[in-house]
């Protein structure tokens, strides 16, 4: 089965082509794209980290500003890691084509294509539900336009600003230029936030699919025992068979488990901390904007959109750890208790091994799972009420 080819990973190759991120694209393909997304993130985030330094000393001021600052330093953090760590996501392309050339029992490549549909699925939902959040954040600067025409003033309503920003010129002169700069940057920095989470999702996927096939094998080690019909001789090498091809599964699985893990723990350790504060500070900017409509909208859309984006990777995480500590369990379905006392043995480091289950971790320090997620949105309400009480 050739895993590369098929829908999802089809589409995903072209997403990760534009991004400079496709292992197979030429240098010059990589270099031009990394500079245009690079130049959209700084482009942007530069004058919000200009505007929050002059602002410092006004609390409101800053938990306006916070917000936007750490969702473009979440995707800058996510593409750089992307590109220091090419050479692991290059490693990872290749364990999935390797780990599909094995599967070549059309119930195996069932499995793997019934993971890569669910995937497809969560990718579709996803993207749509976190690009349907930022048009909501985009379409609010619209608002006052839009109430202007419907129920006029003596006044033309306040202009609203996306985020503060200062570019050292009249924002109110150049603010369809500033909103032009606004609306062609702000999607590639989501983007690159929301397509990272779904190379996330893509890798835990073929993971847990692999863990899936090698349950399958493992249940059913002992089904040849009851057949009659064959000798002694016969079954025994069947069993040996069945055993070893498990034992490379799980060998296989465990490498493209570690190098998944070691591909993501450092981004996430300093995405678990924006995460935090992110949260923390938005949900402070939904409050003071409450009787500010459009204002509040725009926030609330925020406050949505990182629970929303945490929830997903954490999901992920959890996954993961279900599917391979589910290998455990398959493997006493196997009735290992009725095969000979040697391949009794053969399934003791399989058994030993799965006892730990595969993580994604944050810098080995937190574990990727739905108790982080809770854990997560747990410490960030008790900082906003720490905050709320001292505002």
């Amino acid at each position: 089965m050739n895993i590369l080819k098929s829908r999802h990973f089809r589409e995903l190759k072209v997403v990760l082509t534009l991004f400079g991120q496709w292992p197979s694209q030429s240098p010059l393909q990589q270099y031009c794209a990394r500079f245009v997304v690079l130049s959209a993130i700084f482009s942007i985030l530069t004058p919000k980290m200009i505007k929050f330094f002059e602002v410092i000393r006004d609390i409101d001021g800053v938990i306006e500003c916070l917000p936007m600052i750490f969702v473009h330093l979440a995707s800058l953090t996510k593409y750089l890691n992307w590109i220091f760590n090419a050479d692991k996501f290059k490693k990872l392309l290749v364990l999935i084509e390797r780990d599909g050339k094995t599967l070549e029992i059309y119930q195996d490549a069932e499995i793997m294509t019934e993971w890569l549909k669910r995937m497809k699925s969560i990718t579709t939902a996803y993207t749509t539900a976190m690009f349907s959040i930022l048009a909501l954040y985009l379409v609010s600067p619209a608002v006052p336009k839009i109430m202007d025409a419907i129920s006029p003033l003596n006044e033309s309503r306040p202009l609203i600003y996306l985020y503060q920003t200062e570019y050292y010129v009249d924002q109110e002169v150049y603010y369809i230029h500033i909103l032009i700069h606004a609306y062609m940057t702000v999607p590639i920095s989501v983007a690159v936030l929301v397509y990272f989470d779904i190379l996330l999702g893509t890798h835990v996927h073929h993971a847990c699919a692999m863990f899936k096939v090698l349950r399958t094998y493992l249940e059913t080690i002992h089904v040849d025992i009851y057949n009659t019909q064959l000798s002694d001789e016969v079954i025994s090498n069947k069993i040996y068979k069945k055993i070893m091809r498990c034992i490379d599964m799980h060998r296989n699985t465990l490498e493209f488990a570690n190098a998944l893990e070691s591909s993501y723990n450092i981004a996430w350790l300093i995405l678990l901390t924006y995460c935090l504060i992110a949260l923390t500070f938005t949900g402070m900017a939904t409050v003071m904007k409450l009787n500010q409509t459009s204002e509040a909208i725009k926030f609330i859309a925020f406050s949505i959109g990182h629970v929303f984006h945490l929830f997903f990777t954490s999901f992920q995480g959890q996954l993961l750890i279900e599917q391979s500590e589910a290998v455990f369990y398959s493997t006493y379905l196997s009735e290992w208790y009725n095969i000979p006392v040697f391949y009794k043995k053969l399934l003791i480091p399989i058994m030993m091994r799965s006892m730990t289950p595969c993580r994604i971790s944050a810098g080995k320090v937190y574990i990727l799972s739905l108790d982080t997620f809770s854990s997560v949105i747990q410490k960030a309400m008790s900082f906003f009420t720490v905050l709320s009480s001292m505002c």
